[in-house]
């Protein structure tokens, strides 16, 4: 079981720097990515996914996301991948913790990507 969720946990770091990539920009993590939240006036947003992530609120935060994401605006589609990365980075007890899974966290990804119309073959079904 380890090595399943140490795999989809790279899975998931090189998915959320590819669509950084593909959407901002060389690596999604340095001024690109911040100029699009700044832009889009998402950086309060921002905080408080952050905020909600560490005080174990991950369930809120990523509906949140949810709620943000509007198939036109890169700044909440930034504001998912940045979620997700960070989200990543949580071990498996502090996820298990708050109800979630390596798994629920790939399949929430695909989800938010899909919504942009964005669809990267061999990772998830068009479903």
């Amino acid at each position: 079981m380890f090595m399943q969720q140490d795999w989809l946990m790279r899975q998931i770091e090189m998915m959320t720097a590819a669509i950084a990539q593909l959407l901002f920009g060389k690596d999604g993590k340095g001024r690109e990515q911040s100029e699009v939240l700044e832009q889009e006036q998402s950086a309060l947003l921002s905080q408080k996914l952050t905020d909600l992530i560490h005080e174990g609120r991950l369930g809120k935060a990523e509906d949140l996301v949810f709620d943000a994401l509007d198939g036109m605006d890169q700044g909440a589609l930034a504001l998912a991948v940045e979620f997700y990365r960070q989200a990543n980075e949580m071990s498996d007890g502090e996820l298990e913790a708050q109800g979630f899974t390596r798994e629920e966290l790939w399949e929430g990804l695909g989800e938010a990507v899909a919504r942009y119309g964005l669809y990267f073959p061999g990772f998830w079904d068009k479903a």
